[in-house]
């Protein structure tokens, strides 16, 4: 493994970014990127269900 990439929306913190890469810098070196491309992901996803290109996933609710 080369590296650790930590991106998205959660990614502007540095208070938790800093204790991920403190759990796991031993296995590699941690680079942070925030961005915030979550709505535009969900909504790619949601566009390739409705062109027929992938199967919608259906999950249940915690704990079940």
């Amino acid at each position: 493994m080369d590296r650790i990439v930590l991106t998205g929306g959660l990614a502007h913190s540095e208070m938790l970014t800093g204790w991920i890469a403190e759990q796991v810098e031993w296995i590699a070196p941690v680079a942070v990127y925030p961005g915030e491309d979550e709505m535009a992901a969900l909504a790619a996803g949601a566009l390739r269900v409705l062109r027929g290109e992938e199967p919608a996933q259906v999950y249940g609710e915690a704990g079940e």
